[in-house]
């Protein structure tokens, strides 16, 4: 069956992350519609003058992007940095108003500049619920990839939630990216599709000549265990802490951006065993994952995660590697080629795992990896955009 027809019509994205942030679903997903012909004009995240204020990285990041004005970063995808909003969207209706406003007021030059008619309107906060009917767009897409109101107390969680359902009742189009996600967004709109994360197959499958494995792992002593992703309030630190001092002769590799705000790591960085190597590159990690015996997923319990489709799931499974998780439901789904223990039994799934594993079952994880690529989630969207564009 070939790819799905959209008629290549350009796409408006609204995004939660810049492009050379946090590499994940956003620049997945818009990077595969623009190699099908689609030019995109990637919005970069919108943020408060308290945001610049507090992260040094960004407010370099977003100096450079407003010099530059829009770049095409790609082949058919070209980027705009907004810029510095008014504080606290979050906890008003009326300033996530104004600041689309303000955002929209710098834009309308650049989309009219690239000629971007009647574009695929897709975003991905609910602060961008006023852009809905705003951009002249033929379709209107929310790609909810998180309960954005989950972790939010009183009023503010009030108002996230409040934007969000007025964005779920204007698109055109939900795509939720779990289960219990969808099930949500399926309450305000009937057009919600559920598309998981993915992962990008050919980048952390193993090739003939191998990848040649990260140098700061070349000496460490087998079995290597490693987390891969952000490290905050979704990770279980203690748990990582709590394998590292019961098992000392066993390397546990951690990569990630971490958020000291989020999690407190200095129990971690104490050990002799742990290894912290720092946010990596996007083309590194596979480095680090094909060099473990073990990739894991030591996600807390409770509504912080389990509306979430771990994105890394995928990611190890491509590689081949045996993962052991922390009870998620989004993992339950493929339990049998996961193992999934509460934090109180996971050294000895990790064990297990490690004395049971096969060739035939690292295949077994490649094939079932390559059913749940982003070429794979990307068809999926372009079949249900397609209908609705005739």
């Amino acid at each position: 069956m070939g790819t799905p027809s959209t008629d290549r019509t350009d796409i408006l994205c609204f995004s939660s992350s810049d492009w050379h942030g946090n590499w994940g679903s956003r620049q997945q997903v818009m990077q595969r519609f623009a190699r099908r012909g689609h030019r995109v004009l990637y919005v970069e995240q919108m943020a408060g003058l308290e945001h610049l204020l507090r992260y040094d990285d960004l407010r370099l990041r977003r100096k450079q992007r407003r010099r530059d004005g829009v770049v095409e970063i790609e082949d058919s995808v070209f980027l705009y940095t907004p810029p510095p909003l008014l504080p606290g969207r979050y906890y008003s209706r009326f300033v996530a108003r104004l600041n689309a406003q303000i955002l929209m007021h710098g834009l309308q030059k650049q989309i009219d500049e690239l000629a971007f008619r009647h574009p695929i309107l897709w975003l991905y906060l609910p602060e961008h619920a006023p852009f809905v009917g705003q951009c002249g767009e033929r379709l209107s897409v929310y790609h909810c990839i998180d309960e954005w109101s989950v972790g939010a107390h009183g009023y503010k969680r009030r108002t996230v939630a409040a934007l969000e359902r007025d964005l779920v009742c204007r698109v055109d189009v939900v795509f939720a990216n779990s289960r219990l996600t969808a099930e949500n967004k399926r309450r305000w709109n009937t057009n919600t599709h559920r598309i998981p994360s993915g992962a990008d197959v050919r980048h952390f499958a193993p090739s003939p000549q191998d990848i040649s494995h990260h140098p700061e792992l070349a000496q460490l002593s087998h079995p290597i265990l490693a987390f891969a992703g952000n490290i905050n309030e979704k990770i279980d630190v203690n748990l990582l802490a709590a394998i590292a001092r019961q098992r000392p002769e066993w390397s546990l590799v951690i990569a990630g951006r971490y958020n000291p705000r989020a999690v407190d790591m200095s129990e971690l960085e104490r050990l002799r065993n742990v290894h912290y190597l720092g946010e990596l590159p996007f083309a590194d990690v596979p480095s680090v994952l094909l060099a473990s015996d073990v990739c894991l997923l030591p996600y807390v319990q409770g509504e912080a995660t389990r509306f979430r489709s771990p994105l890394k799931l995928y990611e190890y499974l491509a590689t081949g590697k045996p993962v052991v998780s922390t009870p998620h439901p989004e993992v339950d789904e493929i339990r049998d080629l996961v193992t999934i223990a509460p934090a109180d039994h996971f050294v000895d799934a990790i064990e297990r795992t490690l004395a049971g594993d096969t060739a035939e079952k690292s295949g077994e994880r490649m094939a079932i990896a390559a059913q749940h690529s982003w070429d794979a989630r990307v068809d999926a969207m372009a079949t249900v955009l397609a209908e609705h564009l005739r």
